[in-house]
């Protein structure tokens, strides 16, 4: 019994003395793309469209797992008119980091403007349900998806009427 568990324990401290370079690798690449993200975000802020988004690109090869760059991407998205595609990026971002209130009032406001009123409205549920005492967007939230809705029946209406 006792040979087991010095085996069990050799086995364990060897993947630790295995895994413990990697995991130093990966923070020197974890810390790159947060540098990288941070220069994208700078560069988006000054309007640098493209170079926000080569700078994003860098951030995630560095760190394929970094939620941050995947929302900042499908910034990027929209800001290139692209809506559809900024909504599926962020939703990937949020797959990663499911409790990031700005990132999911982002795809609540990307959904609606596409009319993904239900995709809207779930996400909302989930801000709802992890906003604690943040919770001053969710009728804001709330109103904009109504309210869009309310005008695309309008315009459904008026459609079916001619």
């Amino acid at each position: 019994m006792k040979a087991i568990q010095k085996s069990v324990l050799a086995l364990a401290l060897g993947l630790i003395c295995l895994t413990a370079p990697a995991m130093a690798i990966s923070e020197k690449y974890r810390s790159q793309s947060e540098n990288l993200l941070a220069q994208a975000a700078a560069a988006l802020a000054a309007d640098q469209i493209q170079q926000a988004d080569d700078l994003v690109n860098l951030a995630l090869t560095a760190n394929p797992a970094n939620a941050a760059a995947f929302i900042l991407k499908g910034q990027i998205h929209a800001a290139n008119g692209d809506t559809a595609e900024a909504l599926r990026i962020v939703t990937v971002g949020l797959a990663i980091e499911p409790a990031n209130l700005p990132a999911i009032a982002l795809q609540i406001e990307l959904a609606v403007e596409i009319e993904r009123f239900e995709q809207a409205d779930e996400a909302l549920a989930t801000y709802e349900k992890i906003c604690l005492d943040d919770c001053g967007q969710v009728e804001p939230l709330r109103r904009l998806i109504d309210d869009s809705r309310a005008a695309d029946t309008k315009v459904e209406v008026k459609s079916q009427k001619e």
